[in-house]
């Protein structure tokens, strides 16, 4: 079975599927396959990562000032230039060569669950035969019951309205989004039901280690959920209250972060105290992205 990722969709990483060096080395330029997990409750944490190719969304961006910007990995969602079809059995080898002291792998995107069978024979190969924690990032649109056995940790990022793409938005962009995206992301992007789902699924399983779901785990650990919300408006606040967290159950304080948006260092400035306000009058979390910090917006970092 194969996945579609994006263009050097596993990162960073130093040997291919056959333990042979690369030509050109991990875009972190650091002599050794990984990074930093740069987001959320594991951030600070040596991670793989594996990055899908499409989204069925089409996030656009408007803050207090009237300014727009797109997803921070448009290359694997606006702006899907080069992708490839990978064999599972493949990236799990790339992976068992590259992860060395990591225990931790990010599948990631765009949004893997557009892609449902591809996505549930990975996550269960990947825990089968490297026993790796798992972290499913997710914008909470799709749930695949199967899916949860095999993930450790749901990162689900719910979208507010400041980021639907309009006609208005779109004059602000270089790379425009179709019409058909534009009519679609406003009625797909808030799916509370489908997050209490994940969250469910996070107080009633364990994670599993063995071929069928249907029989007796083998091995069974705690599973964690995070809501991660992209802000940059004062108006956030009262949607993430008002819209998401009074319809949703099991959700603490520090299961909900608020992370400023930002493709960039500069754009990400802008936001930080913001976030920072939010965090503190709600005691949710402050979402750090220590990925710029380290690597700028360079891919595959």
């Amino acid at each position: 079975m194969t996945i579609r990722l994006v263009k050097n969709g596993i990162f960073p990483i130093q040997r291919d599927k056959n333990g042979q060096f690369l030509e050109t080395g991990p875009q972190t330029g650091y002599p050794l396959s990984g990074t930093i997990q740069g987001e959320g409750k594991l951030s600070g944490l040596p991670v793989l990562f594996v990055r899908t190719a499409g989204c069925n969304l089409r996030c656009s961006w408007i803050n207090d000032r009237g300014e727009v910007d797109i997803c921070d990995t448009p290359y694997s969602s606006h702006l899907v230039a080069e992708e490839e079809e990978w064999e599972i059995n493949d990236i799990i080898e790339v992976i068992s060569y590259n992860l060395g002291n990591i225990k931790h792998v990010i599948i990631s995107g765009g949004e893997p669950t557009i892609q449902p069978r591809p996505l549930l024979k990975l996550a269960s190969t990947l825990k089968k035969k490297l026993k790796v924690h798992i972290t499913l990032e997710t914008n909470g649109v799709h749930y695949i019951p199967e899916l949860a056995w095999h993930i450790d940790l749901f990162s689900i990022s719910p979208k507010l309205q400041s980021s639907e793409p309009t006609p208005e938005k779109n004059k602000q962009l270089e790379a425009r989004v179709s019409e058909e995206h534009i009519r679609d992301h406003a009625r797909l992007r808030k799916n509370t039901a489908t997050i209490q789902k994940y969250i469910n699924a996070c107080m009633n399983l364990g994670s599993y280690y063995g071929d069928d779901p249907s029989t007796s785990p083998t091995k069974r650990g705690n599973k964690d959920f995070q809501l991660k919300f992209v802000v940059a408006r004062e108006e956030d606040e009262r949607e993430i209250k008002k819209s998401f967290l009074e319809h949703l159950g099991f959700v603490r304080n520090e299961d909900v972060l608020v992370m400023p948006l930002g493709s960039n260092p500069e754009i990400l400035k802008k936001h930080m105290h913001l976030a920072a306000k939010m965090a503190i009058r709600n005691g949710w979390r402050y979402a750090q992205r220590v990925q710029l910090n380290l690597f700028g917006d360079k891919a595959g970092t």
